[in-house]
């Protein structure tokens, strides 16, 4: 699967239940074996007049960069990148058996979707779900002990300080050009049981990227930039 329908399983999978069973969620354009359960289809929207741009960003070095330094490994250095604006589609298609799972699995989804866009911390890259640790700080995850405006709606408090970055801006997606379409039904009848299907539709842009590996400048970078995600090993 690529990284676009990568992020999507992540958002869901362990985050919808029914009557205390997760449902599955598999990148699949028909029905998974079991129901409820729900498929991930994706397809590329990209203009064919797209054209690449060359920047300068900040991001820390892989292990293996004789420059990189075990003691300080989230120093960021200036990188030349190539960048290619792009478009996509996601197809979130809901199976289930009945009106209370298609609406109480509906309802979670949207619920998730919501939260995403509003970087609770639940989608926060470096959040572990099973500690509740922070993996850039290593402690426990800050927005659930603070007590200001951005902790009790499950947002980091300190996103600079603690190197925020949200599941959908890793993968290079653009917050504010994704468009969540309104969700509807559309029933599979055949001779095996009726299947109630939901389907939502999420349309976005995005940035391909691709680093050149070559050393970067040894001016490090001023501050954290939480919108890029680290290099590849």
């Amino acid at each position: 699967m690529n990284k676009l329908k990568r992020a999507f399983v992540e958002l869901l999978y362990g985050n919808v239940w029914f009557n205390d069973d997760i449902v599955p969620v598999v990148i699949k354009d028909y029905p998974y074996d079991t129901t409820p359960s729900i498929t991930i289809q994706g397809m590329d929207r990209t203009s064919r007049r797209s054209r690449r741009q060359r920047s300068t960003e900040c991001h820390p070095l892989p292990k293996n960069h004789p420059l990189y330094d075990e003691k300080n490994p989230n120093k960021k250095y200036p990188t030349l990148v190539e960048i290619t604006p792009r478009s996509y589609e996601i197809i979130i298609n809901i199976w289930t058996n009945d009106e209370e799972q298609r609406e109480v699995i509906t309802n979670q989804v949207n619920d998730n979707l919501f939260l995403c866009l509003n970087h609770h911390h639940l989608f926060c890259v470096n959040y572990q779900k099973p500690s509740q640790k922070c993996l850039f700080t290593g402690q426990i995850c800050s927005s659930l002990t603070d007590k200001g405006y951005k902790g009790l709606r499950g947002q980091c408090p300190a996103p600079l300080e603690y190197d925020y970055c949200n599941l959908f801006t890793k993968v290079g997606i653009k917050r504010n050009s994704i468009v969540i379409g309104t969700d509807y039904d559309r029933d599979e009848y055949d001779p095996r049981t009726p299947l109630k299907r939901t389907i939502i539709e999420v349309n976005f842009d995005y940035v391909d990227k691709r680093i050149f590996p070559s050393n970067p400048t040894l001016c490090l970078c001023e501050g954290t930039n939480i919108d890029v995600p680290p290099l590849s090993k």
